[in-house]
């Protein structure tokens, strides 16, 4: 059976291994492996768990790419919870302010079936 450690370590490899992982993720939003995104997302919050608002921005996503819509919706509401409850630096505030209204546009944009919303 495969140590945590051991899959943990094989994860960050193909997280680096990807071509630019965060503009593809955050910037691009054009991932191919959006199961690899899911994955890191679930590594981050995993090793963070208290202040990790990134790896709910990177599971939000995910989870969208892979037409998890409520769960999609679930960890963009613990990314805005997390960041009004602490200080965000300056980069974090330019990060992930654009981030959080566009995820919203584009989940509110789908019905529960992941198609696009005919209200």
């Amino acid at each position: 059976m495969e140590s945590t450690v051991d899959s943990d370590a094989e994860l960050l490899v193909r997280v680096n291994s990807s071509d630019d992982f965060f503009g593809s993720v955050f910037t691009r939003d054009s991932l191919d492996d959006w199961n690899l995104a899911k994955d890191f997302g679930e590594f981050l919050v995993r090793i963070l768990p208290d202040a990790e608002i990134m790896g709910h921005a990177v599971l939000a996503r995910a989870y969208r790419h892979l037409g998890e819509l409520e769960l999609a919706f679930d960890e963009l509401k613990q990314c805005r919870a997390r960041s009004a409850n602490r200080k965000l630096e300056p980069w974090e505030i330019e990060m992930f302010a654009p981030f959080f209204a566009e995820e919203q546009k584009l989940l509110s944009g789908k019905s529960e079936t992941g198609e696009p919303d005919k209200t």
